[in-house]
């Protein structure tokens, strides 16, 4: 199976969130896969997520393994009145190789030429770090999952992830295949949203229409 967005009729609404503020958040520490708890910021971001999302009706909360994004979607499945959380292995974050651990300034000073290269080509200059094409599978397996869901009738999901994976889950669905230019609007608990919907035409063809939108969590609508 492929994820095909065109493959089931009618509108699904794909909702996707950074997890709230960590404690390396708060100090400034690259995190990769490293565990980290959320703080009281990140824990007040996510219920406020929630209390958002709960006129979404959402039918599933799908989550990255880590603490941090695992905290988060917990927190908003009860505000937003979802039900249970599922972990999704593809939804962790990315490797960031031999920065993670350290704050920005460190991996400056101790590895100035994977910095360098850290400028022009964000993690795929990083030494360890995971690669475009690992990060291109694990969004298409994602997104085939998605779309199993929406042909199951799960209309209204929701994935909470972090900032570099999020990345992709959006560039895959435009056909990106480079980190440049990043894109913004990844900030702690702020939401994306991909409504997709599906019309069949007179002549048996599908109508397909897709819309990105980046949203504050804060945001009210």
């Amino acid at each position: 199976m492929t994820a095909d967005l065109r493959s089931f009729g009618g509108t699904a609404d794909f909702w996707f969130i950074r997890h709230g503020e960590s404690e390396a958040n708060r100090d400034g520490i690259i995190q990769g896969r490293q565990p980290s708890r959320l703080t009281e910021s990140g824990k007040a971001q996510a219920r406020e997520a929630g209390e958002w999302l709960r006129a979404k009706a959402l039918d599933l909360v799908l989550s990255s393994p880590l603490a941090r994004a695992s905290e988060t979607a917990r927190i908003i499945a009860e505000a937003a009145r979802a039900g249970a959380v599922e972990t999704v292995e593809e939804l962790t974050e990315i490797d960031t190789g031999i920065f993670s651990g350290l704050s920005f300034e460190q991996a400056q000073r101790a590895y100035p030429e994977a910095w360098m290269a850290f400028q022009r080509e964000s993690w795929e200059g990083v030494p360890g770090a995971e690669r475009i094409q690992e990060l291109l599978a694990r969004a298409e397996a994602t997104w085939t999952r998605l779309v199993d869901l929406a042909r199951q009738g799960k209309r209204s999901v929701l994935c909470v992830t972090h900032s570099g994976f999020l990345q992709w889950m959006i560039r895959f669905t435009l056909g990106s295949r480079t980190w440049m230019p990043l894109l913004s609007g990844t900030g702690n608990c702020n939401v994306s949203h991909l409504r997709v919907t599906n019309t069949e035409q007179a002549d048996g063809s599908v109508g397909h229409l897709a819309s990105w939108l980046m949203i504050n969590s804060r945001v009210r609508d």
